[in-house]
């Protein structure tokens, strides 16, 4: 372990009004520091406090003895701790002056204030879980569905960590393998262990693979997605996030070109979070002042997971119309007809010729009808297949990144092997995996990128 000397405090608790805030101390300065704030109830000095226990007390300053709060203190002895290292957590009344007198004082003993992430970097750099563990306290932090909790937690526990440690111990064995060919040529090892290395090194790219499909539905349910709405003016736009919202959020007029900006607000679909984006109409020839928020239309369907393409089935097809369907040719989307409460001047069938492969969804924004369908095909399409009620899920580009790189490595190994090419060049493409395996649990990573990672983490975790 590399336990750091300086000690390290700050607000585990948001600042601001609650019932309870939170002081961390940790470092080997945190229970010494402690012990000259905390008293007993009664004012007196606490010479020895046992630890994992919860303690009933006050602080004080030690200035000019004033109390300044009750509080209960627990001491997380080395290396039972969130760090591995000595943690003392003061829990005191919630308020914003309590809670900042309390960590200045702290400070004031010796302790520096946390950087964002230090407490969960010291976790990671005294070995008590690894980088993967440590990114799934952020995500955990930052869950906004339930199956991105579930995610992050099944990281937190080690289930990500014991699969790719699984692979690079599979990967290590074969190594070691092929290098005592290298070493040993005499005794014909290559010819003995290339089928054989060869079969196993296929197992452990196919579930590198597996992994990596993963991603598309981790990010979503971590990230969220995006869905634009577009259409030519006066088709129901407004109506339909006012709809999926189920509040008045955008302006409706029976005036074409109303929405001149693009409106983005959050929904939760099912167990998505979901930023629905409510854009300017597209038209052939708009006025000087649309032209802008049609521009950023654009810019909003080109950023988007899904669009929803939005026809209106009282009002004759147009040029507007064409124009919408050049500009969502090469995207995902769904092909709504709104409206349908009211007379219509075509059939949605007449879609087919522009979009071949879309069945058309009738709905009416405002009666509201059809909307139910709607969420449904939202979801399915954004997910884009079944959900898996079990798993690990790839949440971060990150580990994409380097799971794609270790894939494309064992392919190179694979070719290596069927070629029958020297052991040195399939030694080299097999460690070249392991690296980057290893790089998604912190086996081999570079400062910056850490300062990069736990800098996106909160003051205090």
């Amino acid at each position: 372990m590399n336990f750091h000397s300086d000690t390290i405090a700050a607000m585990a608790t948001p600042v601001g009004e609650g019932g309870v805030s939170i002081i961390r101390i940790s470092g080997q300065g945190a229970l010494p520091i402690a012990l000259k704030l905390f008293r007993s109830p009664d004012g007196k000095s606490v010479g020895e406090i046992t630890p994992h226990r919860v303690h009933f007390g006050i602080i004080h300053d030690p200035a000019n003895g004033q109390c300044i709060d009750e509080v209960f203190l627990t001491w997380f002895k080395a290396p039972k701790s969130f760090t591995a290292e000595d943690v003392v957590e003061v829990s005191a009344h919630g308020g914003l002056f309590v809670s900042s007198r309390i960590l200045d004082l702290i400070l004031d003993q010796g302790a520096h204030l946390a950087e964002p992430g230090e407490f969960t970097r010291r976790a990671f750099t005294n070995g008590r879980i690894d980088l993967s563990q440590a990114e799934a306290v952020a995500d955990l932090i930052a869950a906004a569905s339930e199956k991105a909790m579930q995610s992050a937690i099944g990281q937190l526990k080690g289930q990500l960590s014991e699969q790719l440690n699984g692979l690079y111990d599979r990967l290590l064995l074969i190594l070691s393998q092929i290098e005592a060919a290298i070493d040993f040529p005499e005794e014909d090892l290559d010819f003995k262990e290339s089928n054989r290395s060869e079969s196993k090194i296929r197992s452990v790219r196919k579930e590198v693979d597996a992994l990596i499909r993963t991603y598309r539905q981790g990010k979503i349910f971590r990230e969220g997605a995006s869905v634009a709405l577009v259409g030519k003016p006066n088709v129901g736009k407004s109506s339909l996030l006012n709809a999926l919202l189920q509040e008045d959020r955008a302006i409706v007029t029976p005036h074409p070109g109303t929405t001149r900006d693009t409106i983005e607000e959050r929904v939760r679909i099912r167990d998505i979070h979901i930023n629905i984006i409510d854009s300017a109409g597209l038209r052939s020839h708009p006025e000087t002042i649309e032209e802008e928020g049609i521009r950023r239309t654009r810019s909003a369907v080109e950023r988007a997971d899904l669009v929803l393409v939005i026809f209106d089935r009282s009002q004759p097809l147009d040029a507007n119309d064409d124009l919408m369907h050049r500009e969502v040719e090469d995207k995902t989307k769904l092909i709504i007809v709104n409206k349908c409460d009211l007379k219509e001047d075509w059939p949605a069938n007449v879609l087919k010729e522009k979009f071949p492969d879309a069945e058309p969804i009738l709905i009416s924004a405002k009666a509201p009808r059809g909307l139910d369908a709607l969420v449904d095909s939202i979801h399915s399409h954004i997910l884009d297949g079944p959900v898996p009620r079990e798993g690990i899920f790839i949440t971060r580009e990150r580990h994409r990144a380097h799971l794609v790189q270790a894939s494309e490595a064992l392919k190179k190994t694979l070719n290596s092997l069927e070629q029958k090419l020297s052991e040195e060049f399939v030694a080299t493409d097999l460690t070249i995996a392991m690296n980057h395996l290893g790089a998604i649990l912190g086996k081999t990573i570079e400062d910056d990128l850490l300062d990069q990672i736990f800098s996106t983490f909160c003051i205090g975790k």
